[in-house]
């Protein structure tokens, strides 16, 4: 399998893991707010005919390089205030000002994570591509996505449940205390492709709760059938919002031996859990149907320096 690492034409560090060009459409999302344009492992060029009717063909033709955002061991946000203004995250506002910079200083890229749109960074064509192929067998993508549409096809009938611990933030690590912590859980998905949820069931939950967490199509695609790290780091935490207007934001962010996930939304509602991050890809990996050896992958090529 081909990848590429972008590295910076200045001082030559690397910019990013190891990425592959995204094959599957359906793991793309180009309209829902707040969700990660494409899953962390993977980049599309601008020019892809799969993101026509989009802005993103016409946006900064310079930066053709589309991925999805980073912590700052890779990328840095630009010092300079007036390049990052948004109402509610990075954003951007003049095609000849990045927003996105090497360790280097050197200007790279642009990155959005406003509250409209989804969320991406985007890196300069100057930037340089190193690229590596490493023998192995393509993973049965086809065969995995229709068990998922099997899987998602399943109806929901339990009602959701509120844990509580909505205080708790991605940013302020002591504040995961005071959510609730499940030791153990299993993972179940329904809903159908137009409106699926994830079903969370832990002996931590009062007896038949079930926390129904929205999930848009996209995002159960990159977890089901790409087998993509179910979090990021709590500078940049894995987010999405389902299309449906009245679905909460969710946010999923690792710090250490925890994974905190948080829903808030619609109106004043809110909640958050935590669990070990093992013990929450080995759920993903159940309901796959596979060990999750991708995730450790994934993680030991996040790493790489």
């Amino acid at each position: 399998m081909r990848s590429i690492r972008f590295r910076c034409p200045r001082c030559d560090v690397p910019l990013t893991p190891r990425l592959r060009a995204l094959e599957l459409a359906e793991a793309l999302c180009l309209h829902a707010d707040q969700t990660w344009l494409l899953p962390a492992g993977w980049y599309v060029r601008r020019d892809d005919p799969r993101l026509a009717g989009s802005h993103l063909t016409t946006a900064l033709p310079d930066y053709p390089w589309l991925l999805a955002p980073l912590p700052s061991r890779w990328v840095k946000v630009h010092p300079d205030r007036a390049r990052t203004t948004g109402c509610c995250g990075l954003n951007w506002s003049r095609p000849d000002q990045p927003n996105l910079v090497c360790r280097c200083g050197h200007e790279i890229g642009f990155g959005h994570g406003d509250c409209i749109g989804p969320h991406w960074y985007s890196l300069h064509a100057a930037t340089v591509r190193e690229e590596a192929i490493r023998e192995a067998s393509p993973p049965d993508y086809a065969g995995r996505l229709a068990r998922a549409r099997e899987r998602v096809a399943a109806p929901i009938t339990s009602p959701p449940h509120d844990p509580g611990g909505g205080h708790a933030t991605a940013d302020d690590v002591p504040s995961w205390d005071r959510a609730l912590h499940l030791a153990e859980l299993e993972l179940t998905c329904g809903g159908g492709i137009e409106d699926p949820s994830l079903v969370i069931a832990s002996p931590q939950l009062p007896a038949e709760a079930r926390l129904v967490v929205p999930v848009p199509w996209c995002q159960l695609v990159r977890q089901l059938v790409l087998a993509e790290k179910p979090w990021a780091e709590n500078e940049v935490p894995l987010g999405w919002k389902s299309p449906r207007q009245d679905a909460p934001q969710v946010e999923l962010s690792r710090h250490r031996q925890r994974v905190l996930m948080t829903v808030w939304g619609p109106g004043r509602s809110a909640w958050a859990v935590t669990m070990r991050p093992k013990m929450w890809a080995d759920a993903w990996a159940r309901l796959r149907g596979d060990d999750g050896e991708s995730v450790e992958q994934d993680e030991a090529d996040a790493t790489e320096r």
